[in-house]
């Protein structure tokens, strides 16, 4: 019986009728076959990402004018790109605008939309409709590239089985990591980067002379091009590419200076994009977000469908935040996995594969599992291991505090296997049935998760502005100030969770500068200001002529008690609008006003003169002080580590919303900062305030909670690490109605 053997052609390793390949020596770089030419690759692509795109996602998002579908995520994404086309200036850096954070502004960049594409769009606006939403536009693009770049993935794996290669792909294109981002994060379904970040590294196997050159050239264009759009994906890229240099450096193929070199090159130019965008900005404290361990990755990830698998049915537990490393492969990946092994068992022969070009991917891929997983490592339902209990690092490694991202690049990896190996184990003929029938089980198996994220996409999100006096705010107004603001207080703040949304839409309609928003990270000066120094204003300084004010009763009370005065604050909508340049023709008396509470905070002064009904947490060291005070004689003192002291607030409604105000301050070039907690004992759930620099002048600082189903709070008053004296003083609790 005649058998073919495999062939060489050049470098490629050709897929043949041979049957088994394995225990002989694969070679995993390859000159990709010419089959079709690249630009015919990108057509095909096209189409397929296009179908795919209308068959998952809908025609509704396609329409650039249609903005009623958008999600969330989308919905904050979209609100700053409008605002950022409606600045007329280009600032330094790129993405810079104070239509966003006003007055202090904010680099768009922060709030993780595409900063690429809407730097790209900006001098295009007069072009462009009002309104205009890219999204359906980039989610073709990704999946239209991701399909691209699975095809010359795979054909240096396969060769010229064109078959195989687009069976293949679309596992890619069906890949769950990519289908959970098209419900809103769009900037993230650009995971088409890390594909073409693979694809270098095959091809940088490659032993031609060329081949090193032009890894050089690739790799700083797609650096670039990945820092401009994610700081996630760009990490797992820039790693990719620096495991590549090691790769060759280990061949011999790459001089440790030329090593160097590259490194320092790959450095520079992600280091100017990403200062060029806004990603750095001088003059703040720094940045800070919360979620680092709650985003992480289970070690079940992989196998946990959430409750939607058809075929596998297994579903380990997981936290609530580990969505963000949602990354389940799918029944008929999963059990394609299975058979290879078992086939690789029972054979007992490994294919032998170049330890030089294997190695440094499998440790790169390694090191991303664990930055995945986080410092508190999750099995299921249960915590394995806690390695920073106390985290110390947190604030660190919180940086990529959606630490379940990192695992993307290895389960990239681990498709391109399970695609690819099959062609090792059988006959291509076999092989490629086998493929086709595993994509059958996997479109069968997923299938209710993409029928949820078309429901997603489906759902409408009506305004309650009803008045039409919101569609004039614009004309005698040039700002829009919501206080408290969205990023300080997301509970409270007028609006609620969909706060940002309702009134930064608005601002875009009515070409508004806006304060509040929903940024990714926080520039610490940014919230310094917001979440401290606007609040106490408003006690302070009469209302701006040129802003309009949605503000909580409660704040409304600080207006009319200040210098503003009564009579320029009035009920619409449910919400309370102020403004000192016009009455709109609405009574000035408040339906919906805050009720304060005396009583329900014991020695809120601290002119008990000492702190015996307040209890001290973790290392602060607190007493009374005489020697600054808002009201009264004594203020409390938190001059040294890091912690609060705290009460218990009872005779609370359960489940209303309940406002902690109190009056903050510190002394002379103090560093540490001041932050206000609040604990739900049934809940068992904690809420914070954001962490404020504050000086010597007094300032006022609010946060809110529901009451507990005890009609409790425990309230904690923390001075974070730094240097100098926290003081507080003068504390009241307001029910909002």
């Amino acid at each position: 019986m005649n058998r073919e053997t495999p062939t060489r052609r050049g470098d490629v390793l050709s897929v043949s009728e041979s049957g088994s390949r394995v225990g002989q020596s694969v070679q995993l770089s390859s000159q990709c076959p010419r089959a079709e030419s690249v630009w015919l690759s990108l057509a095909i692509s096209f189409v397929v990402g296009l179908l795919y795109t209308i068959i998952l996602m809908g025609p509704t998002p396609l329409n650039p004018r249609n903005i009623d579908w958008i999600t969330p995520d989308a919905a904050d994404h979209y609100i700053v790109w409008e605002l950022f086309r409606q600045d007329p200036q280009w600032h330094w850096p790129l993405t810079y605008t104070n239509r966003v954070g006003y007055p202090v502004g904010e680099s768009i960049a922060l709030v993780d939309p595409n900063p690429l594409l809407v730097v790209l769009l900006k001098p295009l606006s007069a072009l462009l409709p009002e309104p205009f939403q890219y999204f359906g536009l980039e989610a073709v693009l990704c999946c239209s590239l991701q399909f691209f770049f699975a095809l010359r993935l795979l054909a240096r794996l396969q060769g010229n089985n064109r078959l195989g290669r687009f069976l293949g792909a679309f596992f890619f294109l069906l890949a769950l990591p990519l289908g959970f981002r098209l419900i809103g994060h769009y900037a993230l379904c650009n995971q088409w980067l890390i594909l073409a970040a693979l694809l270098i590294y095959l091809r940088a196997q490659d032993h031609r002379a060329f081949a090193v050159r032009r890894f050089f050239l690739s790799s700083l264009l797609l650096a670039a091009a990945a820092v401009a759009i994610n700081p996630y994906i760009a990490f797992q890229v820039l790693f990719v590419l620096s495991v590549t240099a090691a790769s060759l450096l280990w061949q011999g193929r790459l001089t440790l200076p030329a090593a160097i070199g590259f490194m320092s090159l790959l450095a520079a130019a992600s280091g100017t994009v990403t200062y060029s965008l806004g990603f750095f900005i001088p003059g703040g404290h720094g940045y800070s977000a919360s979620g680092y361990r709650v985003y992480s990755m289970n070690l079940l990830g992989p196998l946990d469908s959430y409750g939607r698998s058809v075929l596998f049915r297994f579903f380990p537990g997981h936290a609530v935040g580990q969505y963000e490393g949602y990354c389940y492969l799918g029944a008929g990946i999963i059990y394609l996995l299975a058979i290879i092994l078992l086939v690789l068992i029972w054979r007992r022969k490994m294919p032998s594969l170049p330890r030089s070009s294997v190695i440094p991917l499998l440790l790169c891929c390694a090191v991303l599992i664990l930055m995945a997983l986080s410092t508190k490592i999750t099995f299921g339902a249960r915590t394995l291991v806690d390695l920073d209990p106390h985290e110390r690092l947190s604030p660190v490694l919180g940086v990529l505090r959606a630490s379940g991202r990192m695992f993307w690049t290895p389960y990239y990896v681990l498709l391109t296997a399970v695609v690819s190996l099959p062609f090792l184990l059988w006959r291509k003929s076999t092989a490629n049935l086998v493929l086709a029938i595993v994509m059958l089980f996997q479109v069968v198996d997923i299938y209710p998760t993409l029928k949820s994220i078309r429901g997603e996409l489906s759902n409408a999100h009506p305004s309650p502005l009803r008045s039409p006096i919101w569609s004039t705010l614009g004309t005698n107004h040039q700002n829009l100030v919501i206080l408290p603001a969205w990023q300080c207080d997301n509970v409270a703040t007028p609006g609620g969770l969909d706060g940002y949304r309702i009134f930064g839409i608005l601002a875009t309609q009515q070409k508004m500068r806006i304060n509040s928003y929903y940024p990714a990270r926080y520039i610490q000066s940014s919230q310094d200001f917001h979440c401290g120094k606007a609040i106490a204003a408003l006690g302070i300084h009469p209302l701006s002529p040129d802003s309009a004010y949605v503000v909580t009763p409660f704040l409304a009370s600080m207006i009319a008690n200040g210098p503003t005065g009564p009579g320029k604050c009035h009920d619409l909508d449910g919400f309370i609008l102020c403004s000192v340049k016009s009455d709109f023709e609405l009574a000035a008396t408040l339906k919906n006003e805050g009720e304060r509470l005396y009583d329900s905070v014991r020695d809120s002064g601290f002119e008990d003169e000492d702190l015996a009904l307040w209890q001290p947490f973790q290392n602060v060291a607190a007493s009374v002080s005489t020697s600054q005070a808002h009201g009264g004689a004594h203020s409390l003192s938190e001059s040294a580590g890091e912690g609060s002291v705290w009460q218990d607030v009872s005779g609370l409604e359960p489940g209303h919303v309940y406002v902690i105000s109190a009056w903050v301050s510190a002394s002379q070039g103090a560093t540490a900062t001041a932050q206000i907690g609040l604990y739900s004992d049934s809940a068992n759930l904690a809420t914070f305030s954001p962490e404020v620099h504050v000086t010597p002048e007094w300032q006022q600082m609010t946060h809110s909670m529901a009451a507990s189903a005890s009609g409790s709070l425990r309230l904690h008053l923390f001075r974070k690490n730094g240097s100098g004296t926290i003081y507080w003083d003068d504390l009241s609790i307001y029910r909002e109605n």
